[in-house]
């Protein structure tokens, strides 16, 4: 749990120590108004701005020793060995509002004209020797000549507000659980309240001129491929469904609050597209072309941003690293002619950081930046963030390379960004206007985050009943991240604590601690001192003992195995053998699996990556406050998978298979799979709809279970609903189409009392039916179905359903570039 009350929004500016508000290898401000030299430490520097009247914020250089003193707060950047800070002033009004002051004499500041006519006007106000830098990331630079403000794009926000400070007086922005936990609560309310918190902080900062941006570098939709992934922990999981309705959910609370006028904050979905590599076996994302097949680009890789695009609106979209299939995404006309002409997308398309550059520099597709340049700007991509637009776009046009009007529509689709947030319009109210920074980590809020981490915790095995722990014993905490807040965080780590470290964030000892009343919790998380581990076990009643794989992977690496680490095994090993009741937690970004386990622990809890809120979230589920009720949102593969799925391989079906519809092997734990500490069943309601029959898109069934809690305590369960093609039963699909074994097309969560019963209902249509063939065509298919409703183990409720129709009929088109 978060034990500094700064986070609820107590402390005031007068009682708040600027000097311990620090982030750590980020940069805030643009330009600076003093250098000093020969500065002791960043407390000295601090000091200095403190002291400054007119410093807003500084940064220390730990190399140079250098003291830069900022008027602005205008940009944060990423900056290794450089710490920073802010005063506490508030920035005046001035450069921080487009249509202020002599500037909104102009016509794109007029409200009367359409937005069009507007955007027109202001694209003939800016000169092409500055244009690159307006379409740079993440800082887009002023123009005072018309008064255009600066403007950082991209915040990160993949599950809290990054790229920013806590507050001056102490208040921090509120962070969840990772998505790779997230997604395994099956529960899209908790994405979409965490996408309308991280908005409304979001314009909070904006309003209170802390940080002057309002989109976001998430939700990441790419599933999770292969465990291998060094960025699973960021996904929503193996299923495009579940990635398509986490996503969506995410994008609906962060882009729509309550005003239709503006958009609260713009999301950029990520990453596009067919991206899950790092780095394995020196072949790094800047350099690895991407072979999909046209049927699993249409069937795995695009359905989460096809539902994005077209059903949520996301406005917003951040072209990969990768090459696919022979070309960069950041420069392939076919693929942004799939998100603007196939799906009608009308947002703004962003590099990742200094993609343009990987189309010459690592790809080595162009021979070099002008050409980039063109590639990029003729493919749609509006925003570079790295400078080989800010360095080369003029350069690009005066060439006669590429015509302006490709520079022009960049400029277009970036300010309407900005339009579309009403930053253009500070005379006209919205409802954002008014969000003030006493929202910040307001108490509402980390409630919602509290409760996401318990949402979070599946259980996988339960032998005997182990779980829960009766509280008031003796309990040893054994493994590696039993003591340690930021294990607990995973990936893209926003503010957490005034400090800019992670005190304020409990350990797993701490949470036990505090939940163990009338008991006592030993700690010992030197995985290698197995002597200790064994005797504080053989002293203890019960024993939690953690597993873990932080460290592993993350951006920038993959995992080379996805099996336990040899130290832990031999420490579990040890451990189990004391003969103590032992409940295993795994914290993780990718699944680790466990086959030297799986049948000798009695209790296995998977937290995940579960938040600032996860040590008290995973003791409660222990000592039993919490039931458990979180399935897994991807398959735990045996440790010798690595050795039969190649990971350079983007096919989903080589190999053994990939993910709950391709997998051909036996998993240690399916997708969907997780238990209870209640029991429950699922009846069909009144009784199955056999024999449906699907004639057209337009075609619907209704599927109705009732779910009962059976047991003796409350608890949550989740019924996901599949349909299972039938595959011999399709004559007219092309000869070598992949038919999966199932897809998921619905799941909902429920909350019940001992003994209560609830329905759940899912709707099924012909489009969703709709196969995809080996060329990529979506298209309706003469077959028959399976349908069935399951809690992830158990029985299954089944019911048979077909398509007939006279024909295959097209729906889809794919569109083939190579």
């Amino acid at each position: 749990m978060l034990r500094v009350v700064a986070l609820l929004s107590v402390l005031t500016l007068a009682s708040a120590d600027v000097c311990s508000n620090l982030a750590k290898d980020m940069v805030i401000g643009a330009n600076f108004i003093a250098n000093v030299p020969n500065v002791s430490d960043v407390g000295a520097c601090c000091k200095l701005c403190v002291d400054h009247d007119g410093c807003l914020a500084f940064t220390y250089d730990l190399n140079s020793n250098s003291c830069f003193l900022k008027d602005n707060i205008a940009g944060n950047t990423t900056e290794p060995n450089r710490i920073s800070g802010v005063s506490g002033r508030q920035p005046n009004n001035d450069g921080w509002d487009a249509c202020t002051g002599s500037s909104a004499r102009f016509p794109f500041c007029n409200t009367e004209l359409s937005m069009a006519e507007r955007l027109d006007d202001l694209i003939s106000r800016i000169p092409l020797n500055i244009t690159g830098a307006q379409l740079t990331a993440r800082q887009s630079a002023a123009v005072p000549e018309v008064g255009l403000p600066s403007y950082y794009w991209g915040t990160n926000a993949i599950h809290g507000m990054q790229n920013t400070v806590c507050l001056p007086n102490g208040q921090c922005p509120t962070s969840f659980p990772c998505p790779n936990g997230l997604a395994a609560s099956f529960n899209t309310s908790l994405a979409k309240d965490m996408g309308r918190i991280i908005g409304r902080e979001m314009r909070a900062y904006y309003n209170d001129r802390f940080h002057n941006s309002l989109d976001t570098w998430s939700p990441t939709i790419n599933p999770s491929r292969d465990p291998r992934w060094g960025r699973n922990v960021e996904s929503p999981g193996e299923s495009p469904y579940v990635c398509g309705q986490y996503g969506g959910a995410y994008a609906e609370g962060l882009q729509y609050g309550g005003d239709d006028s503006v958009t609260q904050v713009i999301v950029s979905l990520k990453h596009w597209v067919a991206y899950s590599l790092e780095g394995y076996e020196g072949v790094t994302r800047h350099t690895f072309d991407a072979n999909v097949s046209e049927y699993d680009l249409t069937e795995t890789y695009f359905p989460a941003w096809e539902h994005l695009v077209k059903d949520v609106g996301a406005l917003g979209v951040m072209c990969s690293y990768n090459m696919l299939n022979g070309k960069p995404t950041c420069g392939n006309p076919d693929l942004t002619a799939i998100l603007r002409e196939d799906w009608g997308f009308q947002g703004y398309i962003t590099s990742d950081s200094d993609s343009i550059r990987d189309i010459y520099d690592s790809h080595h597709y162009e021979p070099d930046a002008v050409h980039a340049v063109r590639d990029g700007l003729e493919a749609g991509c509006d925003i570079d963030s790295g400078s080989t637009y800010k360095d080369n776009i003029e350069a690009t046009v005066t060439s006669g390379l590429v015509d302006k009007k490709y520079s022009d529509a960049a400029l277009f689709r970036s300010y309407r960004a900005r339009f579309q947030l009403g930053l253009f319009d500070p005379n006209v109210s919205n409802v954002y206007k008014k969000i003030t920074t006493a929202e910040v980590g307001m108490a509402s809020s980390q409630a919602v985050s509290e409760q996401a981490s318990r949402k979070v915790m599946t259980l996988l095995k339960n032998d005997g009943d182990t779980l829960p722990f009766p509280k008031g014993a003796k309990v040893a905490l054994i493994g590696k991240s039993s003591n340690t807040s930021e294990d607990l965080l995973g990936n893209y780590i926003g503010p957490i604590c005034p400090s800019g470290k992670y005190e304020c964030v409990d350990t797993l000892y701490q949470g036990m601690q505090a939940i163990n009343t009338g008991g006592s919790v030993t700690v010992n998380d030197d995985v290698d001192d197995v002597s200790a581990a064994v005797a504080a076990a053989q002293a203890a009643d019960y024993v939690v003992l953690t597993i873990s794989n932080v460290g592993q992977a993350g951006e920038g690496k993959d995992r080379v195995t996805i099996d336990l680490a040899d130290d832990q095994k031999k420490l579990v090993a040890a451990v189990q053998a004391v003969g103590k009741p032992v409940a295993i937690v795994m914290i993780n970004g990718g699944l680790i699996s466990i086959d030297s386990i799986k049948e000798s622990a009695k209790a296995i809890l998977v937290a995940f990556a579960p938040g600032v809120y996860g040590a008290k979230a995973i003791a409660e589920t222990i000592f039993g406050d919490n039931n458990p009720g979180g399935k897994l949102p991807v398959t735990m593969y045996p440790a010798n998978y690595i050795n039969e799925a190649d990971f350079l391989n983007m096919s989903m079906q080589a190999g053994p298979g990939r993910s709950y519809k391709y997998y051909t092997g036996t998993p240690l734990f399916p997708f969907g799979f997780g238990l209870s500490y209640t029991t429950f069943d699922i009846t069909w309601a009144p009784s199955p709809p056999n024999g449906t029959i699907f004639r057209s898109t337009q075609d619907t069934q209704t599927y109705t279970a009732t779910v009962t809690n059976t047991g003796k305590r409350a608890g949550d369960e989740v019924v996901m609903a599949y349909y299972k093609p039938q595959a011999d039963s399709f004559r007219t699909l092309p000869l070598g189409t992949p038919v999966a074994k199932k897809d998921l097309f619905g799941f909902a969560r429920v909350t019940l009392e001992p003994g209560e019963s609830t329905q759940v209902e899912f709707s099924l249509d012909g489009k969703t039916l709709a196969m995809v063939t080996k060329d990529g065509h979506k298209e309706l298919h003469s077959g028959v179905f399976e349908i069935a409703l399951t809690r992830g183990h158990g029985p299954e409720l089944v019911a048979s359903a077909s398509m007939q129709v006279d024909k295959p009929v097209r729906l889809s088109t794919f569109r083939k570039w190579w």
